[in-house]
């Protein structure tokens, strides 16, 4: 891919990442409902509007998307720390119970860690579509290095 960056380190699928351990950590179950675009909601829109597609083959789009899944990435595991040490220091002054911290943590894993196992599994098919599409003779007009 075009340039490297000190986050490429982090958001690059590690030797251990595939699609098949996302889908057991309940990648698919969160695609379908996620209600930003998720599987049900795109049906939905696309009754309308058949052409609308969150990506498409362009490898400018494919691109695209992936910068997209990062920022989402991102956005849940600072949501995700600021949460949970929000919840730790109200359980610390005594202002949580032992089962709020609970509740707090659980809710915290489900909203805040679980859609970053979405986000990760989004760039493992991204990156094979892209690879794909590099592997094509006519690839947009778009050299490797373009974005």
């Amino acid at each position: 891919m075009a340039g490297f960056s000190i986050f490429d380190a982090w958001f690059r699928p590690k030797a251990f990442e595939s699609e098949q351990l996302y889908e057991r950590l309940g990648a698919l179950l969160l695609k379908r409902y996620v209600p930003t675009g998720g599987d049900l909601i795109m049906r939905r829109l696309r009754r309308g509007h058949p052409e609308r597609r969150w990506v498409t083959a362009s490898l400018r789009s494919l691109r695209l998307y992936e910068r997209r899944t990062r920022l989402n990435e991102s956005i849940h595991l600072i949501g995700f720390a600021a949460f949970a040490i929000l919840a730790a220091s109200k359980f610390a002054s005594g202002s949580l119970t032992a089962l709020g911290l609970m509740v707090a943590l659980v809710l915290n894993l489900i909203l805040g860690l679980w859609p970053v196992v979405l986000q990760r599994y989004n760039r493992l098919r991204l990156y094979r579509a892209i690879l794909r599409r590099l592997s094509l003779p006519d690839n947009d007009g778009l050299r490797e290095s373009d974005s």
